[in-house]
């Protein structure tokens, strides 16, 4: 069980950042097709930055018992994909629910 710690928190909070998303509709919810495409671009960005990174030197994945072990590429673990997609995903929800805060702020000055 150990071994699954911590892909098991990350896609809990994946989860959780849907739930966000569904409950205010900011990104998938919203526009479920330009939502993907963006969080794809954002994904195969940051994925060929570590990608980058390996090859450089730079990145060597760290030894946990908390990681499931199943390797994607040399030095390039599952749980960083499933994070990078976190990372992606949640930028795109603050943003959703920054502009709707900022929206609101906007709509509130004009009946002033």
């Amino acid at each position: 069980m150990t071994a699954l710690a911590y892909l098991g928190c990350l896609l809990g909070v994946l989860v959780c950042m849907g739930l966000l998303d569904r409950r205010f509709r900011l990104v998938l919810w919203a526009d479920a097709r330009r939502g993907a495409v963006v969080l794809a671009v954002g994904v195969v960005f940051f994925i060929a930055w570590d990608v980058a990174a390996i090859a450089a030197g730079f990145y060597h994945r760290g030894e946990s018992a908390a990681m499931t072990g199943v390797m994607l590429a040399p030095e390039l673990p599952l749980e960083e994909l499933v994070f990078v997609i976190f990372l992606c995903y949640l930028t795109l929800v603050l943003h959703g629910l920054v502009r709707r805060a900022l929206d609101a702020r906007r709509a509130r000055e004009v009946v002033r």
